[in-house]
């Protein structure tokens, strides 16, 4: 057996190298993008859904402002406003779209209670409820795009695993 030394040194990445992606993902991408173009093909609505949340951090410490207004009876006169003002809270926010633009109706839009990230209140119940009226929206043959979001795929049955007890086994099986 013939053993072989490797030597290697750390060094920094070229930030023009390729990007390196595995196999798997690679066919789950072509898979999509093939189907996306069946779709077209066949002229079917395609909507695209995801969720994101907004914060009062979210927005400019500085604007440009009009001098010239004086007064907010000046700024009613000249069909204008008194300026901007300043957000606050939390919100989270629902929407799906297509080609032609957002879904009427079919925002859901509401504001945090808990701070941290929006996954914490959005759950598959929220999302279930406001699905099942999106889908009347909608035309038949509809294709609809979403994430992986865990509340988009819940499970109705806990199905056992190797580490689940041998009673809840056994209860699951009846």
């Amino acid at each position: 057996m013939v053993s072989r030394l490797l030597f290697c040194r750390y060094v920094k990445r070229n930030r023009k190298s390729i990007l390196i992606e595995r196999h798997d993902i690679v066919r789950w991408r072509l898979g999509y993008l093939n189907s996306i173009k069946e779709f077209r093909k066949e002229n079917r609505p395609i909507y695209y859904l995801d969720e994101t949340w907004v914060n009062e951090g979210h927005s400019k410490e500085k604007v440009w402002v009009d001098n010239s207004i004086t007064s907010r009876r000046d700024a009613f006169i000249q069909g204008l406003s008194t300026g901007l003002k300043n957000p606050s809270g939390k919100g989270k926010l629902l929407h799906a779209g297509s080609e032609n633009g957002f879904v009427n109706d079919a925002l859901l839009l509401f504001e945090g209670k808990k701070s941290g990230d929006y996954h914490e209140e959005m759950n598959a119940n929220v999302f279930e409820n406001w699905f099942s009226e999106f889908l009347k929206k909608l035309p038949d043959n509809s294709v609809i795009v979403m994430d992986n979001a865990s509340y988009h795929s819940r499970k109705v049955e806990k199905v056992p695993t190797q580490s689940s007890k041998k009673a809840d086994m056994q209860a699951w099986l009846r």
